[in-house]
């Protein structure tokens, strides 16, 4: 036991001054391992302070950009439009002059089927008009959407699949708004402007008329039907319609969903008829604010043609 007794002394004096030796490196290596895991730490905190900025500072995307001027010309100069608690029939306003101008509007679109030459008319004869589009159809074919969009044309809701507003939930009939809302945007980029909507078959009372304004819809209808829909013939569409048309007035046709070649064929006999009453085509936008609607804004000031605004309707071949 003596023996083994100091034995285990030396082995404990040795271990002793290894560790001696070894307990300044250690503590320099703790040291260093400290300052790394510091240095880490700063490191991240000022990447996300730079990230924070970088998203801060962010530009316009392209499509921001683009639908500035757009949102323009649809009626949102400086802020959206504050939807109205009413139904707007025409542009003729209590109290103000009703404007030497009409809205040609075209419902139940886009389609493949009649769109493309409707724009292609409007387009060649620098014809201003408004689009009430179904979600489902903008959502299958946004494309032309993009077209009428990109082309100065303003740009209406008309629900997702064209139901009597009346008889659905409330959850059904946020839905129709939403979701059309939703296409429309996707489809656009950027943040458009769409701030109206139509009522299919005009159905609507005063619980549809709130639930629109609550998602900043004013609600349009009409008050000139040229009965297109029923396809009576170009001449017939176009004697409705001048028959009915009057300084402020609201047209409604269709260029959706099925084929609409009649209310193509209508509309150079539409435009003389006009022109020969001094009336002019306008937007639903352009119309309001010159009928005195003051919340509608456009860059061509009270009065003044939205025409002479750049690009309002450029030809896209």
């Amino acid at each position: 036991m003596g023996n083994m007794g100091i034995m285990v002394r030396r082995n404990l004096r040795g271990w002793r001054g290894i560790c001696q030796r070894a307990l300044p490196w250690l503590m320099a290596i703790t040291l260093l391992v400290a300052s790394m895991g510091s240095a880490n730490a700063q490191g991240q905190r000022s990447g996300d302070a730079t990230a924070a900025r970088g998203r801060a500072s962010t530009p316009l995307s392209a499509a921001d950009r683009a639908n500035l001027g757009y949102n323009w010309r649809m009626g949102c100069l400086g802020k959206r439009p504050t939807p109205l608690g009413h139904v707007i029939r025409s542009g003729v306003n209590t109290g103000h002059s009703a404007p030497m101008e009409v809205a040609l509007t075209f419902d139940d679109g886009p389609t493949p089927y009649s769109t493309p030459p409707i724009l292609d008319y409007l387009e060649k004869t620098h014809t201003p008009a408004t689009f009430f589009v179904m979600g489902q159809y903008a959502r299958e074919w946004p494309d032309l959407l993009r077209r009428e969009w990109r082309d100065g044309f303003a740009i209406g809701v008309h629900t997702w699949n064209h139901p009597y507003m009346t008889r659905l939930s409330y959850d059904q009939q946020h839905a129709q708004f939403v979701d059309t809302m939703r296409a429309i945007s996707d489809a656009l980029g950027g943040d458009p402007c769409i701030w109206f909507w139509r009522p299919p078959y005009m159905d609507q009372n005063d619980q549809v008329i709130a639930h629109a304004a609550s998602l900043g819809l004013t609600t349009i209808d009409w008050d000139d039907d040229t009965r297109d829909w029923a396809r009576p013939g170009a001449q017939a569409i176009a004697n409705t319609a001048l028959a009915e048309a009057h300084p402020g007035a609201i047209i409604i046709m269709h260029d959706g969903p099925a084929d609409r070649e009649e209310t193509l064929a209508a509309l150079p006999l539409i435009l003389a008829g006009l022109k020969e009453r001094g009336l002019t085509p306008v937007t639903v936008p352009q119309l309001l604010m010159d009928g005195g609607y003051t919340n509608v804004r456009l860059p061509s000031g009270p009065g003044a043609p939205l025409s002479r605004v750049p690009a309002l309707v450029k030809v896209s071949h």
